[in-house]
């Protein structure tokens, strides 16, 4: 299974969750050290930061061999509970619009996240070829 999307990245980020995450905490995890990681874990949830603050190309992967094309600079991992089954990807404002929501079987995921092409980005910050590839791993948990 895969399934791409061009998700507004609204604040240089989106997220990946269950829905019923709480981003209430979101704002303050965001720390100079996980903006230079450009990747916060929260419950529920992860956030993923981009280098673009406009539409930025999304792929999120379960057992699918399917890839982005290009270079990867970065790779972050982490780990999401999806208790629902749904994996929910969004833009930070956007209430879902840009993104979309994928089934799974409920349970805890290993995230490994891989951001291309970042040095791709034009002086105005607004196009390039970057994009964000998001693996889920189920775990025995």
């Amino acid at each position: 299974m895969d399934a791409e999307y061009n998700v507004m990245a609204d604040f240089h980020q989106f997220t990946v969750s269950d829905p019923t995450a709480d981003f209430g905490d979101l704002w303050a995890k965001w720390t100079d050290e996980t903006i230079d990681a450009m990747f916060v874990q929260g419950d529920r949830y992860i956030a993923i930061g981009t280098m673009r603050n406009m539409y930025a190309p999304v792929l999120i992967r379960l057992d699918s061999e399917r890839s982005f094309t290009g270079r990867v600079d970065k790779v972050a991992t982490g780990v999401l509970e999806v208790p629902s089954g749904v994996v929910e990807v969004s833009g930070s404002t956007d209430n879902g619009m840009s993104g979309g929501k994928v089934k799974v079987p409920p349970g805890t995921y290993r995230v490994e996240v891989q951001y291309f092409n970042l040095d791709s980005i034009s002086d105005d910050g607004l196009e390039g070829d970057d994009r964000y590839m998001i693996t889920l791993f189920r775990t025995g948990r």
